[in-house]
């Protein structure tokens, strides 16, 4: 079934928007309506972005027209993480570079896209590693291992991808853009009276903190 009403709208606002490709024939929509799990889910659309920019744009307009997306870089995930019904917006194909390498701190900082594997053979001669290894690491991206909290064989060696993530730039559901990571109390505080849906959320985790500090100190 194509596109219809508001869906159709959608894509055709995005269209005017993005530098990437937007793509909505029914051989790319099938194409996308799988990934490594059991389940199949045609999605209304898919979006190539090859800026920052247009998944901001993405996100923005999706937002506007209560509309869901799914982000999705290699698709490996076996629970169906990776389809549904909405538009696809995969990071895979142009958002895959390496930014930076800080050998003396010990990070690194990439875009969604990059593969594990590549990453490791960057890293290997400065004598660096992404330590958790999924089984799929060889065509799985940053994006979807990130999102998953994925890990692997040496998972008791080198623990959950969340213990080794230090800061995430991100859009928001409304097309905002945010930067999380560790902050001292002061600056948790300051970033409470931001406006909009960023300052929401660290009231949020200030609430939830609060409210249920034995648990999570337990």
């Amino acid at each position: 079934m194509q596109p219809t009403g508001a869906i159709q709208d959608f894509l055709h606002d995005l269209e005017a928007r993005v530098a990437g490709d937007l793509r909505t024939d029914p051989y790319t929509r099938v194409l996308y309506s799988t990934d490594a799990s059991i389940y199949q889910v045609i999605p209304y659309g898919v979006l190539i972005p090859k800026t920052v920019e247009d998944v901001h744009a993405a996100v923005e307009l999706a937002a506007r027209y209560r509309l869901p997306i799914l982000p999705r870089t290699a698709g490996s995930s076996l629970a169906g993480q990776a389809v549904n019904e909405a538009l696809v917006i995969d990071l895979s194909r142009h958002l895959d570079r390496i930014l930076e390498v800080n050998v003396e701190e010990h990070w690194v900082r990439v875009q969604p896209g990059v593969v594990l594997d590549e990453l490791n053979l960057h890293l290997r001669p400065l004598g660096l590693q992404f330590g958790p290894d999924p089984a799929s690491s060889n065509r799985a991206a940053m994006g979807g291992i990130v999102s998953n909290n994925s890990t692997g064989a040496h998972s008791i060696l080198y623990g959950m991808t969340a213990d080794h993530v230090l800061e995430m730039k991100v859009i928001l559901s409304d097309g905002s853009t945010a930067t999380f990571g560790p902050l001292e109390e002061d600056e948790a505080a300051r970033r409470e009276q931001r406006p909009g849906l960023e300052g929401a959320i660290y009231r949020r985790i200030r609430e939830i903190t609060r409210t249920h500090a034995d648990t999570i100190r337990a």
